[in-house]
């Protein structure tokens, strides 16, 4: 016996089908609901509808007859999709991100703090850098002297961020969070302090220094909301994550000095480049998910920001004006 065929037009609703439809071309939830005007938990809650009407396996049933995509709409999908949609904030950095210089620098302590706006800063902190291995284990006796408050502000933030409260290294930290992105001079240790936002904008001249093993990933930084803007879903084909703030640990005392010079001088000759590539790549998205969203008879998603708007915004993360 031959079995009956479900013709999904028939059995869905207009909207379930065409939420079903973008889903089936491999369309996510926010895509689905810019494209159509809707809240992502309307889209969930219709998926859930035709996944009781055709089952968990609807996607994949071959008895189910779907309308064909028109082409405009299929072009677009391509285009939301294909190689050339691909993370450009890992694209850029290729694209934005110079070669490092070989290093030449002697290696020094530097006690003074080098802040974003470049004034000074209270001791312990200097520019940026970061990445290294963890710093020494701690031993009860430090430990208790950290609570006492015995430490140097530097050595009490090590083991704040080791996990153990200490108010001397909690307020030691708080300081290089008040601004976007700083070094800090820990004990005979130095990390890279980033804020979520100056971490997101800067990302291209981070991974080159962590590339290069100039600085290494320590720890995310929890304290603070994570740096997660409206537009963020335009700037990648995969899942949107907001970007949290981050210490790194660098490689020595001299490439604190160097990482700092590097950073600044990618932010004066390459940020408005790589905002530039960022811009181009998130409008591409939404022309697609525009033309899908004219298909179905919807109107425009919300514009994205103009170039000088997002490299405005880029500028005041990073307090640079």
């Amino acid at each position: 016996m031959v079995k009956e065929r479900i013709d999904a037009r028939l059995t869905l609703s207009r909207l379930e089908l065409q939420i079903a439809l973008l889903a089936r071309a491999g369309l996510k939830r926010w895509e689905i609901a810019t494209v159509l005007g809707i809240q992502q938990g309307t889209v969930k809650s219709q998926l859930e509808r035709v996944t009781a009407k055709l089952g968990p396996t609807w996607k994949e049933r071959k008895d189910v007859l779907w309308p064909e995509l028109e082409p405009e709409v299929h072009q677009a999908v391509l285009v939301l999709q294909g190689p050339e949609a691909g993370n450009p904030m890992e694209e850029a950095i290729l694209e934005a991100a110079p070669a490092l210089p070989a290093l030449g620098l002697r290696a020094a302590r530097t006690s003074s703090v080098v802040r974003t706006d470049g004034g000074a800063t209270p001791e312990g902190i200097t520019p940026e850098g970061a990445t290294m291995d963890l710093v020494e284990p701690m031993d009860f006796s430090s430990a208790r002297r950290a609570l006492e408050g015995e430490l140097t502000p530097g050595e009490a933030a090590i083991l704040q961020l080791q996990g153990l409260p200490s108010p001397r290294g909690r307020a030691f930290l708080n300081r290089a969070r008040s601004t976007q992105w700083q070094l800090l001079l820990l004990g005979e240790c130095r990390s890279l302090y980033v804020s979520a936002g100056a971490r997101f904008w800067l990302k291209p001249a981070l991974a080159v220094l962590s590339d290069n093993r100039q600085i290494r990933f320590l720890q995310s930084d929890n304290s603070d909301e994570p740096y997660r803007p409206w537009w963020l879903p335009y700037t990648t084909s995969g899942r949107a994550r907001g970007t949290n703030a981050a210490y790194y640990k660098l490689q020595d005392a001299a490439t604190g000095e160097y990482a700092s010079s590097y950073l600044r001088d990618w932010m004066d000759n390459d940020l408005e480049n790589y905002v530039a590539s960022l811009h181009a790549r998130m409008q591409q998205r939404w022309r697609a998910l525009n033309r899908i969203a004219l298909a179905a008879g919807r109107g425009k998603p919300r514009p994205l920001p103009d170039l000088p708007a997002l490299l405005a915004e880029a500028r005041r993360v990073l307090g640079i004006g």
